[in-house]
């Protein structure tokens, strides 16, 4: 139950129903989306981020699957966790390897340089002081640019935004 006023798919108009329709319709809408309908100046904004990292050149959907997953899990945030789980289990992801994406990324499907940024988003969430100058041209040198570093950690930052979000508005 959500606390405050939100849009059902099938009454959605503008920009909500244009959020809605990137959602397939077998897939009930994300509980953020739907959140964020109580707002359309807001859902607005929330779906120029999420084309944006839809259309990344170089974060795959794997990757940013995985890192909100993992900040998901980190988070406490149980239905983001789960639909990200659902997207890497159509990608063709085991649970074995989604377990292993907070702990063991390098034992997943992702490749070599996607897992060694996950493990730099993972370990930066629960230190973030950590991060070291090091860290960023280590991943440079694996072909990453520093703004898709940036834009891995935002994307995690996200979900902490979302679980606030979450925990005030919506109710079981």
């Amino acid at each position: 139950m959500f606390l405050v006023n939100t849009v059902e798919r099938d009454k959605a108009e503008g920009v909500v129903a244009r959020a809605y329709q990137a959602i397939p319709a077998q897939i009930d809408i994300p509980v953020p989306l739907r959140l964020m309908s109580a707002s359309p100046g807001l859902m607005e904004r929330e779906v120029n981020v999420i084309g944006y990292f839809r259309t990344h050149p170089r974060l795959s959907p794997a990757l940013l699957a995985s890192i909100r997953y993992v900040a998901s899990e980190k988070f406490g945030y149980a239905p983001c966790a789960v639909f990200n789980a659902q997207l890497l289990r159509a990608q063709g992801m085991s649970e074995a390897e989604i377990a292993a994406l907070s702990c063991k990324p390098a034992e997943t499907p992702l490749s070599d340089e996607e897992a060694a940024l996950l493990a730099f988003v993972s370990r930066v969430l629960d230190d973030p002081a950590s991060a070291a100058r090091a860290d960023i041209e280590a991943l440079t040198a694996l072909g990453w640019q520093e703004s898709d570093v940036l834009d891995a950690v935002s994307m995690a930052a996200r979900m902490k935004g979302y679980t606030l979000l979450y925990r005030v508005f919506v109710r079981d």
